[in-house]
């Protein structure tokens, strides 16, 4: 275990807000919704906020006030926030974000989860915290060959648990951590105290779908709408990864559409036609939404 300590450089940051200023925007949509995609005004408030005010140094001492380290697992640098408990004895957890996200969004539950009697909890309910960072993402090392799907990820979380001295622990995850969470507790039982995850994957077996209830024909009706209007970033980053990264990678503002759309139709911000389908299929639960 190396510790680490996160710090940019000022040359990187004026050149990000060099790239932002120097932006070259499409022209406006032709709808007065979403549609087509985050709307021209939206992405040039953003990149605006992102260039002039947001402040990086602010946001880099808060996650700097994490203990982090970097590991090499099977010829790649991962790099994690390891936070102990105060409390003797609490249960290792590993936490595991997604696609698009990082260790970051984890930040305002490590407190509470290693520390919850100062935050109003009981401490028996105290967690041993470590949150590594997906290969390829955040300060984690880039595969520079394929095969790290989510099942070597387990593996590789296993591996990092026994370095850090925990033969058994619990695991948490969402999105494609939620798949690395549910193949830790299906591949590795032996290890796991238990596993929660806020993205389970459940599909109708042979026969199930033929008369499905009112909640089953939401859920079929939330996965068509999914497949027919929402998957399209996830066709082109499985498929054409490669092409799709000269774009994202020179461009700060292209980036931030990419991700932000979907963080839109994910989260609160209000789309139309997501809310419009909502109301057509009225069994549709917020968990869903």
């Amino acid at each position: 275990m190396r510790p680490f300590r996160i710090d940019i450089g000022d040359d990187v940051l004026d050149d990000l807000r060099r790239r932002l200023r120097a932006t070259r925007w499409p022209d406006r949509e032709t709808v007065d919704d979403w549609s087509q995609g985050v709307p021209l005004q939206y992405v040039q408030d953003i990149c605006a906020y992102w260039g002039t005010e947001y402040d990086w140094r602010a946001r880099e001492a808060l996650l700097n006030r994490f203990d982090q380290f970097t590991t090499t697992i099977d010829g790649l640098d991962i790099h994690l926030v390891h936070q102990h408990s105060p409390v003797p004895g609490a249960m290792p957890l590993v936490i595991t974000h997604g696609w698009p996200g990082s260790v970051a969004e984890f930040a305002a539950v490590i407190g509470p989860l290693t520390d919850p009697v100062a935050h109003g909890g009981d401490a028996a309910d105290a967690f041993d915290v470590v949150c590594p960072a997906l290969p390829g993402f955040g300060f984690s090392g880039k595969p520079d060959r394929p095969g790290w799907g989510v099942e070597r990820v387990a593996m590789a979380w296993c591996e990092l648990m026994d370095r850090l001295g925990y033969a058994r622990f619990g695991a948490q995850g969402g999105d494609w951590g939620g798949h690395v969470t549910t193949l830790l507790g299906a591949n590795h039982p032996d290890r796991l105290l238990g596993i929660h995850v806020n993205l389970p994957i459940v599909r109708p077996g042979p026969g199930e779908a033929a008369d499905p209830d009112g909640a089953e024909q939401a859920a079929l009706a939330a996965r068509e709408y999914y497949d027919r209007e929402d998957s399209g970033y996830s066709k082109q980053q499985s498929t054409r990864p490669q092409t799709l990264g000269y774009g994202l990678t020179d461009s700060p503002a292209g980036q931030a559409a990419w991700i932000l759309e979907k963080f839109a139709r994910w989260m609160d911000e209000v789309v139309p036609e997501l809310v419009e389908f909502e109301v057509a299929v009225p069994h549709l639960s917020p968990a869903v939404r």
